[in-house]
């Protein structure tokens, strides 16, 4: 009888595994030894790190000699290089670069964090590597993965990921601790090339009286009208060095010294963020962060008054390149006491230096003239007509000291004058009352602010993000209120300044004076010449005085 073994049988299938194996550990399949390269890598400077490095190293030359199949090519390198982008690298890329040549048949790490802790950079390079002919394999010690293992790839993607948000967590605390010392008034101020400054043995900052000098030259001649490229060359005339030792002064780096609040005594704290803890891109801070404004913090070199008045001529040669009306740009020069300070009364343009030319008896000479940007056929709006005169400036310098002198002997008068123009800016006294109120208010907000930020946490907190945006938004409405009242008062105050200067110049004026630059400088707001050969002098105590500048009154 014949019997059906189809019906009567169950087949069982049992699936037999490849047994994965790259080869790692044999001799090159021709026979000749595996050429073995190590990397290895630590992210500071920092002793405990440093050892680590030295450690990797040492660990690597020992264990690849100890493979009878291998042979130790090299092992690259990288001290005090962060792992989170490959580009400043060098050791890492040279290692790359080696592979891509053939000279390497395998590479040995430590771990994924130190072959890189972005995931692109890693599985660009893992990659990279794999499909090189012939192919170069990345073994990670710690996580025991061969990158020429077929099974590799998922493992790599999800703990290079986990490596990548490590570093993101790690990059995180960091800029925590950092803020948390700027919140405590500790911020990090290098003084190696910071002019004027050094660092003692304690760590204080202390001041190089030599160096400081020249910052307190630089402040000072700007405030007397000089141009930063006029300073520059001023100080290069006289063989003065940079705080790098360099020779060349340009109208950049005098421009940076001139707004560096850090020369009074105070520090701006997180002045730049880093937007990406991969690419470690830093950019200004334009409101991505808080930033801490620090509050004599160390001696200071420029007293504040100065500084806030180089602040706002900074600011006034700014607008020069528009009137309030934007409507005309303007350059500002240093070279005469008039640049940038006289105006058409015809048009509004600015009035500008011209040398002439002209004959007297046959024989020609030359002479100075200030006269319209427009009726100059100078300026760049071609549709503005304007026919003012010129006028002489060794003219307008014997018209100006004229009226100096004439308002020396009518002081009374002047002093009228000015004081009714600061009353014009002078608070009352519920203006006064509700300034103080609201210098009340803003100091509080502040502490609250420096309060919160100095409880921040390391992670992200939405309770903590709203609040801090509130106290953010109402110190900004306490902030503007009082500006504006704050400016007002200001006003005032700088009326009266000015008017004791001007008082104190009128002191200083003798009979025999020829043109006094000093005291132009120092008192005239602007002046506007007019096409009669009129001409108005402003002064920054807030009152005015006309005069005639034809030349036959005074040639």
């Amino acid at each position: 009888m014949q019997t059906n073994l189809s019906t009567s049988m169950n087949p069982k299938v049992r699936i037999i595994p490849v047994v994965s194996r790259t080869g790692r550990s044999d001799e090159h399949h021709d026979g000749r030894k595996k050429r073995i390269a190590a990397y290895a890598r630590v992210s500071t400077l920092l002793e405990h790190q440093a050892s680590s490095y030295e450690l990797q190293v040492s660990y690597y030359t020992d264990y690849i000699k100890k493979n009878p199949a291998w042979e130790l090519y090299k092992i690259y390198t990288d001290e005090g290089i962060t792992g989170t982008n490959t580009k400043n690298r060098t050791g890492f890329l040279e290692m790359i670069e080696d592979a891509k040549a053939g000279k390497i048949d395998y590479i040995l790490t430590k771990s994924i964090s130190r072959f890189a802790r972005n995931t692109l950079d890693c599985l660009s390079y893992v990659r990279l590597l794999k499909n090189l002919d012939p192919q170069v394999g990345v073994f990670f010690e710690k996580e025991n993965l061969d990158t020429l293992d077929s099974k590799s790839e998922l493992f790599l993607t999800i703990l290079s990921s986990l490596a990548q948000e490590e570093s993101k967590s790690l990059s995180m605390n960091a800029t925590w601790g950092v803020t948390k010392r700027f919140s405590q008034g500790k911020p990090h101020i290098p003084t190696t090339y910071f002019l004027g400054y050094d660092t003692d043995e304690d760590g204080k900052i202390v001041i190089l009286e030599k160096e400081a000098e020249v910052v307190r030259r630089i402040f000072r001649e700007f405030l007397e009208g000089k141009g930063t490229a006029r300073i520059a060359k001023g100080l290069m005339k006289d063989g003065v060095l940079t705080a790098r030792g360099k020779k060349t002064w340009t109208s950049d780096s005098i421009r940076k010294i001139l707004i560096q609040e850090k020369y009074t005594g105070d520090c701006v704290a997180q002045k730049t963020v880093t937007i990406d803890f991969l690419s470690h891109k830093r950019v200004p801070n334009k409101d991505h962060k808080p930033k801490y404004y620090i509050q004599n913090h160390h001696p200071a070199i420029i007293s504040k008054e100065d500084w806030d008045k180089v602040q706002k001529e900074l600011i006034r040669r700014n607008d020069l390149l528009r009137n309030p009306e934007k409507k005309y740009r303007m350059t500002y020069s240093g070279k005469s006491v008039f640049s940038n300070m006289l105006f058409c009364g015809h048009c509004g343009r600015p009035v500008t230096r011209r040398r002439m030319t002209s004959s007297k008896n046959g024989e020609k000479y030359h002479f100075t003239t200030w006269h319209c940007r427009v009726a100059a056929h100078r300026d760049i709006d071609k549709g503005i007509k304007c026919n003012a005169s010129y006028v002489w400036e060794e003219v307008l310098e014997k018209a100006f000291m004229k009226i100096l002198h004439e308002m020396n002997d009518d002081r009374d008068e002047v002093i009228r004058e000015a004081r009714l123009a600061s009353e014009d800016y002078a608070l009352s006294e519920a203006e006064q009352e509700k300034l103080v109120e609201l210098e009340t208010k803003l100091e509080h907000i502040t502490n609250r602010i420096s309060d919160l930020a100095a409880r921040e946490s390391a992670t992200s907190d939405p309770v903590y993000d709203a609040t801090m945006r509130h106290m953010i938004y109402e110190q900004e409405i306490i902030q503007l209120e009082y500006e504006n009242l704050s400016k007002m008062e200001s006003e005032s105050i700088f009326i009266k300044k000015h008017l004791e200067e001007f008082i104190e110049s009128l002191d200083d004026l003798s009979d025999d004076d020829g043109f006094r630059e000093d005291i132009f400088v120092k008192t005239i707001e602007k002046g506007v010449v007019h096409d009669n050969h009129q001409v108005d002098f402003h002064f920054k105590c807030g009152i005015k005085r006309s005069i005639g500048a034809d030349r036959k009154d005074y040639m």
